[in-house]
């Protein structure tokens, strides 16, 4: 009887806090509504990735640690040894710069000794962030400058927890964060294997400062779908997810779609294989991320995937969207960076609310905030001020990103109360007139992108 009269009085809050949050809506301004939703819990962000997630003021804080040196090519000169990638502001441990030649050296600039004004180029060449900008310079580009910090594992690991300590205090509880199946050597240049990477990774969550950040975290391991060795990438990444199952809850696949090689449907024999010889392996698979229309979420599908990550051209796939409605496949979708790469030109044109009140599971996420300089609080802004997202639709979204999460079952159940707690608290917070004043303590960590593009 106890457990009912809660039920019904918890039921009568949020249908109050829903009428409160319309009002809200119509007299907030931009700053007081993006407050609001930066203070609201949002339970997790199940679509990231692990080494664009950090900003680029989190990977420099990182490369600044004692004993790591970072160079960063600042120039070009017609040296016959110039090192890879070809590309101003590609940052790499100082071990690749000292084997160059003289001439090829002076192409470098060690990050430590850099000035003020060549430090924040650096910091904004690591950004997508200007209109030229778009998928290509995102892909050839962006991506490319980061590898040298990336598959140092000391580095990513001090780059994780920093971002994992902000998602902490936007309210995030949950991330499944995606790491790649990439070569990793220490600072000294030396092979670091995936074991010793995933021992690293643990022993980051372990640090008193990740753990009182509030965020449990779990990885998925990805392979690139173009890669001339994705079938083998693919069989790694499931003995790997395999042996660590402890925080590896899963796998995908990612990279261009629109690459002539990047044909899901040809990865079909691989994963029917992986299922032949691996038991309760989850499958989380960037799907539909074109501007074309085309059945991609549909062999997706056909692969196994239990989640699809992004899921853009669905909406031209009509069989599939009746085969998906009030299903047990969510979308994760991305509304920053499908803008930002140009599969959206404005909001008004992203299938997302279509999916949301047609009945297809939806979750919103970040993909790669780092390069975006972006949060989650962005896409829910977004989300409410485009499409005009009513209270219960908010807190089912944040519902969907626990319970279509592959955190363990015990794991997710407290993950779900604590979700409900918070919530409740939120609405019992902001219900009444005095609203305005209750967000006038609120510090939001406003991001670029908000400055930017939601605030101006």
């Amino acid at each position: 009887m106890r457990l009912l009269i809660f039920l019904i009085a918890l039921a009568a809050s949020a249908q109050d806090f829903a009428a409160q949050f319309e009002q809200i809506k119509k007299t907030a301004t931009n700053e007081q509504l993006y407050a609001l939703l930066y203070s609201m819990p949002k339970g997790g962000d199940l679509h990231h990735h692990l080494t664009l997630a950090p900003l680029p003021e989190e990977w420099w804080q990182a490369a600044m640690a004692p004993g790591r040196d970072f160079y960063a090519r600042v120039r070009f000169h017609a040296c016959p040894d110039s090192a890879e990638p070809f590309l101003r502001w590609a940052t790499v441990p100082k071990f690749r710069v000292t084997a160059l030649s003289e001439c090829a050296q002076k192409e470098w600039e060690p990050l430590r000794t850099m000035s003020p004004e060549t430090r924040q180029q650096w910091l904004d060449a690591m950004r997508l962030d200007r209109p030229t900008e778009g998928r290509n310079e995102f892909f050839d580009v962006i991506v490319n400058r980061l590898v040298g910090m990336v598959r140092d594992p000391d580095t990513l690991a001090d780059a994780i927890a920093l971002y994992l300590q902000r998602y902490g205090r936007e309210g995030i509880l949950y991330v499944e964060s995606q790491t790649g199946m990439n070569p990793t050597v220490d600072h000294q240049g030396r092979p670091v294997s995936r074991e010793q990477v995933g021992d690293k990774l643990r022993a980051m969550l372990a640090r008193p400062e990740v753990q009182a950040s509030g965020v449990t975290v779990r990885f998925q391991v990805t392979a690139i779908r173009f890669a001339p060795n994705a079938e083998e990438q693919i069989e790694r990444a499931h003995e790997f997810v395999d042996r660590n199952r402890d925080y590896w809850v899963g796998v995908n696949i990612a990279g261009r779609e629109d690459n002539d090689k990047g044909n899901t449907a040809r990865l079909l024999s691989t994963f029917r294989k992986m299922r032949r010889q691996y038991s309760g392996i989850r499958l989380a698979l960037h799907g539909g991320e074109v501007d074309s229309p085309g059945p991609d979420v549909r062999n997706t599908l056909l692969l196994g995937a239990e989640r699809i990550g992004h899921g853009f051209n669905l909406i031209t796939d009509p069989d599939t969207m009746l085969l998906l409605r009030n299903g047990k496949t969510l979308i994760e979708v991305n509304l920053v960076s499908n803008k930002l790469l140009e599969y959206v030109s404005r909001y008004e044109q992203h299938p997302f609310p279509e999916y949301l009140r047609f009945g297809i599971p939806v979750a919103l996420s970040t993909d790669d905030p780092g390069c975006w300089d972006s949060n989650l609080t962005d896409e829910f802004f977004t989300a409410v001020r485009e499409y005009n997202l009513t209270w219960p639709e908010i807190v089912q979204l944040g519902r969907n990103s626990l319970q279509f999460s592959f955190a363990p079952d015990a794991v997710k159940r407290d993950l779900l109360a604590r979700f409900e707690t918070r919530i409740r608290n939120f609405e019992l917070t902001y219900r009444g007139g005095d609203w305005a004043e209750r967000l006038a303590a609120v510090r939001p960590a406003v991001s670029n992108y908000a400055r930017r593009e939601l605030l101006k």
